[in-house]
């Protein structure tokens, strides 16, 4: 039987460099595993022992961003950004939002010692201020979602981030 791990791995690389959506990816990479397959069985029935049959399909096929180039769109210049990195724009928007949301829950408790104007202007752009922070952390994880497979929407994720940022300074320096 033969160890799938050298074509997994080689699938993953393959993976990282790829720049199209969900659907198609898959495709992809299914079509990649059927040839190396296909080339591992042909080198098998010719005598060569598994290991070096896998070595030998994987050398045929070419190097992983060769391999992505051909089915992406746009030439892939780098990996496609991946775990914690990927992640890094949200956590601003998130904190913020987090604070927000705790603000508010502060101040609901708040209510039962009673309510003032002010206090009931104050609320109001508080449950303002978290619901376009809220907007923005969305909007931030949908931009992070879609950055995988278009370097435009990572750099949105950026702005959207950098944004959230200059809300909360505003509203410190107010």
């Amino acid at each position: 039987m033969l160890d799938q791990t050298m074509i997994d791995r080689y699938l993953e690389d393959v993976d990282s460099y790829l720049h199209v959506d969900r659907v198609h990816r898959q495709r992809v990479l299914a079509e990649i595993e059927g040839h190396l397959h296909d080339a591992v069985e042909a080198h098998i029935t010719q005598g060569v022992q598994p290991h070096d049959a896998m070595r030998r399909a994987i050398a045929e096929v070419g190097p992983p961003q060769d391999v992505a180039m051909q089915f992406s769109p746009t030439p892939a210049p780098a990996r496609s950004v991946r775990g914690w990195r990927r992640w890094t724009p949200i956590v601003l928007p998130a904190a913020v939002l987090a604070a927000g949301l705790a603000l508010n829950a502060w101040n609901l408790y708040m209510l039962r010692y009673g309510i003032t104007r002010g206090v009931q202007l104050a609320l109001r752009l508080s449950v303002l201020y978290t619901a376009v922070v809220g907007a923005l952390t969305s909007a931030t994880y949908v931009a992070i979602r879609n950055g995988d497979r278009d370097p435009a929407w990572r750099r949105a994720a950026w702005g959207f981030a950098a944004l959230t940022g200059v809300i909360v300074a505003m509203s410190i320096a107010s």
